[in-house]
């Protein structure tokens, strides 16, 4: 068994058995901690496929801020409500059936398209060329909205802990 086709097996069989210990796990905390790691896997199938960029979009975005801010959220209510957080698995049949339908209509779907049968026949990573253009074109054409968009993130987060603030000290008054 050659490398080119080991490699995809591994990672696969590491991404659902980890989106399997999201959906399966009782405790919120495990189950953030499950979902940073099949986020990690996701990137390195990008890295697979020869998408840097969008490996390392994966990682410093989804696995490092938002998992970051999942379990931040996490911590805090638990400390609020002072006891742990559990999860109560309610409607586990219907939800096995709904996610075991969409997963088959995908399946058949995506093995059924001639554009991924021409893809399948022709497949050979790319260079660092779509990286590259894609990292020029965000850096140079769209720099001026990215930085803009920024600044109004910023600015509602500040809003919020302005609002959030005002709301305590009303409440202690």
């Amino acid at each position: 068994m050659s490398w080119e086709l080991l490699i995809p097996i591994v990672l696969g069989i590491g991404l659902v058995s980890f989106s399997l210990l999201v959906v399966l796990s009782r405790h919120l905390f495990r189950s953030a901690v499950f979902l940073a790691l099949t986020l990690v896997f996701t990137a390195f199938f990008y890295i697979f496929l020869g998408a840097e960029l969008l490996a390392g979009i994966q990682i410093l975005l989804y696995a490092g801020g938002v998992i970051t801010l999942i379990i931040f959220v996490i911590l805090l209510t638990e400390r609020v409500k002072m006891e742990r957080l559990e999860e109560t698995h309610r409607s586990v049949i219907p939800a096995l059936l709904a996610s075991s339908s969409v997963f088959f209509a995908l399946i058949y779907f995506t093995w059924s398209s001639p554009r991924i049968r021409s893809l399948a026949v022709s497949f050979h990573p790319p260079g660092f060329g779509v990286s590259q253009e894609l990292a020029e074109s965000i850096f140079r054409k769209w720099l001026l909205p990215f930085e803009v968009l920024s600044l109004l993130l910023l600015a509602a987060i500040v809003g919020a802990l302005v609002l959030a603030r005002r709301d305590e000290e009303v409440s202690n008054s």
